[in-house]
């Protein structure tokens, strides 16, 4: 039955499938993770929880009844409710399914094979990524158009000249290099069983991710960078560490000279002049309107949290905040058409943000939400790849606020295999030809 996760595994960078349901976010991975939780629907109540995941639960039944009530109770519209439920449905059913996967596999090789499936998911995307430069740069034909739409929902290739993959936007390029892409290229390095093919598509994914002329890519980049050497390195290797950061801080700042500034590419999109004039006058970053929405959807969540501090406007309530305190909104960002205006009307709201949408619809609860699963991450006690994933996954989540982030759900399961929990990617464990110790390698960590 594991072919149904190795197939969700090969699909995952398929996030914005034309055929699913959903808004941005419609990763088509979700209809295989469900077939096999169905299957083995009977294990779900063989697996052993921990007290805190139970606890994690009781916490969000309780904001569900109370965002119910509030809603009666207020005249707000359930449709934000029903989904931000339907969000938490798809993240419960990720995270139980891949516990499921877990108990009944106790073998490296059903790890290895799943991280090969998701490394090797990717050439889709780069064959995608490439059939949109062709279409951008080269020949703006309807049939290589057509062809690209059969796995990817929207067009910002065709209407914004970036290259976005297989995923919904440029921004999501980052969510995916850092927390599936380099994750399943260190853990297959680090156990021998990198192919050619696997290296190929890991270093073509990054130079074509260049195209989708995001600065916020690039510091995606950085940061994972940053993290992966400070979990590898000793304290005593501190000047190696700055002279390794500093190296790459040096090569960010060529790329983006070389790409903006000097526009080597001959760049015609209304995305590379709009960076470009960033990059030549920095002070503007403040009035772009990528930066505004999501600074001023913070600045609003944070608003709105003091508005009731306790529990919050409620599950998917943030519209009503927003409404509350849209004198926040310069003037000039709500003309008709703009991202501000419509929201005005959009009564499932985003915020970009993880942190202050917890803030702004469960109040204080969020926080005591948000340290529970912290302190669930940090009770398995991972190894320096563990504490890798943890810091990218809360980097992760200043951008990004769907309850069905795939990412976070999958890795919260996994780390509750001693396979990945105690993966060591420091030098040591690559002369020991990348072995994970005994204790760990035969079985998967129960929870009790």
């Amino acid at each position: 039955m594991n072919v149904w996760m190795y197939i969700a595994a090969f699909l995952f960078p398929l996030d914005n499938f034309p055929l699913m349901f959903g808004q941005a976010y419609k990763p088509i991975s979700l209809l295989f993770i469900a077939v096999y939780f169905i299957l083995n629907l009977p294990y779900l109540f063989r697996l052993r929880y921990r007290a805190i995941e139970l606890w994690i639960a009781v916490i969000f039944i309780t904001i569900v009844l109370y965002t119910g009530f509030q809603n009666v109770k207020m005249h707000y519209s359930f449709i934000g409710l029903m989904d931000a439920i339907s969000s938490l449905g798809a993240g419960l059913l990720v995270y139980l399914s891949f516990r499921i996967f877990i108990y009944r596999n106790n073998k490296d090789a059903s790890y290895l094979k799943l991280f090969k499936y998701i490394l090797r998911g990717y050439g889709v995307a780069i064959a995608v990524g490439v059939l949109q430069l062709i279409y951008i740069y080269a020949f703006r034909s309807g049939m290589i158009s057509t062809l690209i739409d059969l796995f990817v929902n929207r067009d910002i290739y065709r209407v914004a000249n970036r290259v976005h993959f297989t995923f919904s936007e440029p921004s999501y390029i980052g969510l995916h290099t850092n927390l599936f892409l380099i994750p399943a290229y260190l853990i297959l390095k680090n156990k021998n069983c990198l192919s050619k093919l696997d290296k190929w598509i890991v270093f073509s994914f990054i130079p074509i991710s260049l195209f989708s002329l995001s600065i916020r890519y690039m510091i995606d980049l950085l940061v994972l960078y940053i993290v992966y050497v400070f979990v590898t390195s000793k304290a005593r290797e501190g000047f190696k560490i700055i002279m390794k950061l500093t190296a790459m801080a040096s090569i960010i700042a060529v790329l983006l000279n070389v790409i903006f500034v000097q526009n080597i590419f001959h760049l015609k999109a209304d995305h590379y002049h709009r960076i470009a004039n960033m990059m030549s006058n920095p002070s503007i970053i403040s009035k772009d309107i990528s930066f505004s929405i999501r600074s001023t959807y913070s600045e609003i969540g944070l608003r709105a949290f003091l508005d009731n501090p306790m529990i919050g406007y409620g599950l998917g309530n943030f519209y009503y905040g927003y409404m509350n305190h849209l004198d926040m909104v310069p003037p000039s960002l709500l003309k008709k058409g703009s991202e501000f205006s419509q929201a005005t009307t959009n009564l499932s709201l985003p915020q970009y943000n993880m942190y202050t949408r917890l803030l702004s619809e469960f109040g204080l609860i969020g926080m005591l939400l948000l340290m529970a699963v912290a302190a669930l991450f940090h009770s398995f006690k991972g190894r320096n790849f563990a504490k890798m994933i943890m810091v990218l996954l809360a980097y992760s989540l200043m951008q990004f606020d769907s309850f069905a982030f795939i990412q976070l759900t999958f890795w919260l399961a996994c780390f509750q295999s001693g396979f990945i929990s105690q993966l060591q990617l420091d030098r040591s464990s690559q002369k020991e030809g990348g072995k994970v110790p005994a204790a760990f390698a035969s079985k998967p960590a129960i929870i009790t």
